[in-house]
């Protein structure tokens, strides 16, 4: 039996994994799972330094089996973690499971005071 690779490979990339809530246009909310991760790449020279702290994406799954929302009219919407940080998104897909691109900064990074 082989070994599978890990699902996160060790590439430092800020990400998080768990609990948030998404918070749809019209103020309605709905408990969600979600793996997001910072798609910006220090390795790469056609970065943006703003795209630093802000572009990032992921998936989002609706944790209530039976909401009656659709993560697709979170467009666009917010995304609150436990902590309480928030960020605007676009849900790419829905009903249940939806793709997410992020429109501002991540709301997982905390920013680096040296880039203000």
């Amino acid at each position: 039996m082989t070994s599978r690779p890990r699902f996160h490979p060790g590439d430092g990339r800020p990400r998080y994994v768990g609990p948030a809530v998404v918070i749809f246009p019209d103020g309605r909310e709905a408990p969600v799972d979600v793996s997001l991760v910072l798609r910006y790449d220090p390795s790469r020279t056609d970065n943006r330094e703003s795209d630093r702290d802000s572009t990032w994406a992921g998936g989002i799954t609706l944790a209530d089996e039976v909401t009656d929302v659709d993560l697709f009219d979170a467009a666009p919407g917010i995304l609150r973690l436990p902590d309480g940080r928030e960020s605007e998104f676009m849900a790419t897909s829905g009903p249940r499971k939806s793709g997410c691109s992020g429109l501002g900064p991540a709301p997982f990074v905390t920013p680096d005071p040296s880039s203000a």
